[in-house]
């Protein structure tokens, strides 16, 4: 009788407990749910080799390129590394926020080290094609020249490895092309005492063919003029190549046939010409003041807005159209400024650590919290990805973004805590989270013991060790997820 009455006599006292286990359970519980609408920081992309294997870091060079820090293609996002101490021949890497993972192409050989990028340009099913300027070493006097190397990728790797064109150092490329799947490159080589290729022919190679260099020569694009320069070409839209030519101060565009299409153009047109559409982009602090456009037509180029500084801008692949974004630095202003077409948006960091977003009129919001190796996310690449907008650096520091401005990739609260690399805070969560159901639900399911009374003395006594057990792991855990 006696038992019975301390058991009846503890019935209030077991519901409470009971009830403020559940309460606490709950409350972890709807902290979980609303955990996404925190800030949290940056999501960073897992690097690895060619051949699959994790590396340490990213390399230091990557998106160092001036006119080509990267080109974002579908889901993928290119970046020339140059040759670098950690990197010594240089090479690509292929950054995909989408699967969480960036990985280096096969290294480039020293001995055609990438020292920068002359060349870029999209091609259909995935293909990019790349030029650019290698040293090499050689017997001659100085024992290192640069000369112009070619290749073609995608997201499995090297389609066509990087092979050296024709002509030695000085030599110029005039532009790349498309023809269906086989990239071709047009370029003025160097020979002997024309080392600046002003009185060079144009040399068309096909990447990857043996059958072709196809030599156009001066005479025949130039009709004999003394004082004419091959400056630029470029595939025209089912029109074969075209040449624009320097011709005595005055700018001319002939075909491979060498008859002429379009005369009287002032040479001022040249010196500031946009040549995207040839996978030929400009210094980011050079504008142009023109733009070729695939039929052969001249436009005029828009004038760079006032009160903004040029920054190496991301392109983007349309199809096989290389497009270059904006992106400026306010000269008054915190920030970088990311324009193309009828976007507008701002990106900056806050006072308190955080990445503030803002697109068109609307002001800035907090979307991040820049932490680790990602405090400059601010001062990234904004590209549009096939799932939306990514704000990025070449390094792998990622956040997506929706076309409203709200992030759509946050960390949820295991990923935050794994970042934190405090030892057993990921098991303290789940203690919290799963701790409460697994000491309750047996006792329930076994119905033991079977006097109800007894159950409930039971049950609230391992109510009582998962509030002791939680509540200070709670006031643990509370700071690593403010």
């Amino acid at each position: 009788m006696d038992v019975l009455r301390l058991v009846s006599f503890l019935r209030i006292p077991s519901w409470l407990l009971l009830g403020l286990a559940c309460l606490l359970w709950f409350a972890a519980l709807g902290f979980v749910a609303l955990w996404p609408q925190h800030p949290t920081g940056a999501r960073q992309l897992r690097w690895k080799d060619a051949n699959g294997q994790p590396l340490a870091s990213a390399p230091t060079s990557c998106g160092r390129d001036g006119r080509f820090p990267l080109l974002a293609q579908q889901n993928r996002v290119w970046v020339p590394c140059l040759a670098a101490p950690d990197l010594p021949g240089g090479g690509i890497a292929l950054l995909q926020p989408s699967r969480g993972e960036a990985r280096l192409l096969a290294p480039l050989p020293e001995q055609l080290s990438l020292e920068r990028v002359e060349g870029l340009l999209p091609g259909t099913g995935g293909l990019v094609g790349l030029v650019y300027r290698a040293s090499t070493r050689t017997s001659s006097p100085g024992g290192v020249v640069d000369v112009l190397v070619a290749a073609v990728m995608n997201e499995d790797g090297w389609q066509v490895p990087p092979e050296r064109l024709p002509g030695g150092a000085g030599s110029r490329l005039l532009g790349l092309g498309w023809s269906g799947h086989r990239l071709e490159v047009a370029l003025a080589p160097a020979r002997g005492e024309d080392t600046r290729a002003e009185a060079a022919d144009a040399v068309l190679v096909r990447v990857g063919d043996a059958e072709l260099p196809l030599t156009i020569t001066r005479e025949e694009m130039c009709l004999y003029l003394p004082d004419c320069i091959v400056r630029a070409a470029y595939r025209a839209a089912q029109a074969g190549w075209r040449f624009l030519l320097e011709d005595g101060g005055a700018l001319r565009e002939v075909k491979e046939s060498g008859a002429s299409v379009m005369e009287g153009q002032s040479l001022q047109v040249l010196a500031g010409l946009d040549l995207r559409v040839a996978g030929r982009l400009r210094p980011a602090s050079i504008p142009p003041t023109h733009r070729l456009e695939p039929d052969g037509s001249i436009l005029p180029s828009e004038p760079p807005p006032s009160g903004l500084r040029p920054l190496p801008s991301p392109s983007v692949a349309e199809g096989s159209r290389l497009v270059p974004l904006s992106r400026s630095r306010p000269e008054q202003g915190p920030g970088v400024i990311h324009e193309w077409e009828d976007q507008h948006w701002h990106t900056a960091s806050g006072s308190d650590g955080s990445l503030r977003v803002g697109g068109g009129a609307r002001p800035l919001a907090t979307v991040a919290l820049l932490d680790g190796p990602c405090t400059h996310l601010s001062s990234g690449f904004l590209v549009p990805l096939r799932r939306g907008l990514t704000l990025l650096t070449p390094e792998g520091c990622h956040v997506g973004l929706t076309g409203s401005g709200q992030r759509t990739d946050p960390l949820n609260l295991l990923e935050h805590l794994e970042r934190s690399r405090v030892p057993h805070a990921v098991p303290a969560l789940l203690w919290i989270l799963l701790g409460l159901p697994l000491l309750l639900l047996p006792a329930g399911l076994l119905r033991w013991p079977r006097e109800s009374e007894r159950r409930l003395l039971v049950s609230a006594l391992l109510a009582c060790c998962y509030l002791l057990s939680t509540l200070p792991l709670i006031s643990w855990l509370l700071p690593l997820l403010s």
